[in-house]
This record gives C-alpha cells, structure tokens and sequence, in this order.
C-alpha cells in the first residue's frame, strides 16, 4: 500500500490525475473515507486526467452519473455515490451492474464500503482519511 499526504485539495486532484494514468477501461475504482475526507475531489482530479470536460459533482441524490471521457481507451467516466443507500439493491434501479463490465468504462465508486457486491472485490481500493488540514490518500 503506497500513501500519500496531500495538503490541499488542488494537491489532491494533482496526485489523482498522476495515478489516472495507471487506469485501464473496465476497472473499478472504490473510494472509501469519512464524510468530507476529499473523494469527490480526487473524483474529479481523475476525471481531468481523463479527458472529462464536465465539472463533477457527487451524484449523492441521483446516485450514479455518467460522464464522457477521451483519454487511454476510457469514454466514459460512470460515477457512484453510495453515500445514502441502506442496502445494495437500492443501487439496482440505476443499471450500475452493467456499468461494471463496460470494456470503454472505468467507474467510480465513492463510499464503495456500503456496497457487498463480490464484483467490486476487484476494484482498485483508494482509502481517504482527513489528517489535521489536510489528507492521507492510500492506494492498494
């Protein structure tokens, strides 16, 4: 596990589009830190690095957004916010599923924690946690 200290939230998305490059279409990326711990911010550090004109917002109420995407063979950026589901088939009536094995899609999943789906057991694990002002961000 590599991790990182980041002060502000420009650092933040600066070290999310250096790792953006490590992406592949079809991966899985599972956010995991408290509230206000920086995952929509280094949401939207990847999406820059990926080509991603749209400004990114957490689809907290919506729950699952899609987004265009031109860079490293990934067109669509599909971004989950698990923040307000009791259980994992609320997340069922917005298709995610078929957005998990999307081979032109990487999908982002804030507060992946909250999901108990054996699919996202591959998924790329970022671990975010609020250290004094700033934030520890650790890949695994």
């Amino acid at each position: 596990m590599e991790t990182y200290f980041s002060a502000n939230p420009r650092a933040t998305k600066k070290l999310a589009g250096g790792w953006a490059a490590s992406l592949r279409p079809g991966e899985i990326v599972a956010l995991i830190g408290e509230l206000g711990a920086g995952k929509t911010v280094f949401t939207q550090g990847l999406a820059a690095a990926l080509g991603v004109q749209k400004n990114i917002t957490s689809p907290t109420f919506t729950l699952l957004k899609i987004y265009p995407a031109r860079r490293q063979g990934i067109k669509r950026l599909v971004h989950i916010d698990a923040y307000r589901l009791k259980t994992s088939a609320d997340l069922d009536s917005t298709g995610w599923l078929d957005y998990l094995d999307d081979p032109a899609g990487l999908v982002v999943v804030e507060w992946a924690d909250k999901i108990k789906h054996p699919r996202l057991r591959r998924a790329r694990i970022v671990r975010l946690a609020v250290q004094g002002q700033g934030r520890l961000i650790s890949f695994s």
